[in-house]
């Protein structure tokens, strides 16, 4: 959900970044959850044929910033950044400039309500991003 609201976003606002999304644990291959298309779509959002894919080493190198969802995520991700673990943070921490101490829950199996929960502190994160961003230049995970 995360990629497909900050593409739009930015989308919106004709700004040059670009969002790729992977996971520490993806189920390789699988669309993305009807859940989470439905709630994007309540939303104005459509999410491209999405594919979930594992992080892996190159991705982390050559992203200019890593924001992931919950700090045990981060902290995974730090260390398999053997190179830059600094550029590595959660989206609540980044976009509230902050420390990475909480995250953004995961919905996958749970209510509707759930996953719009998540879609709403997606959004308010994005949008302290996309502001916290400007000028900066590069590819975003």
């Amino acid at each position: 959900m995360a990629e497909a609201i900050f593409d739009a976003v930015v989308s919106d606002f004709g700004i040059p970044y670009e969002a790729e999304s992977a996971g520490v644990a993806a189920l390789m291959g699988q669309p993305i959850d009807t859940n989470a298309r439905a709630v994007l779509e309540e939303a104005g959002v459509y999410a491209d044929e999405h594919r979930a894919r594992q992080v892996d080493e190159a991705m982390l190198e050559e992203a200019d910033l890593v924001l992931a969802m919950t700090p045990d995520h981060a902290a995974t991700l730090r260390r398999s950044a053997a190179g830059s673990p600094e550029k590595i943070h959660t989206l609540l921490g980044y976009a509230h400039d902050s420390l990475d101490s909480e995250g953004i829950s995961d919905p996958y199996g749970q209510s509707m309500a759930s996953y719009r929960a998540s879609m709403r502190q997606i959004f308010e994160c994005v949008d302290l991003l996309v502001a916290r961003l400007r000028g900066y230049h590069g590819q975003l995970y």
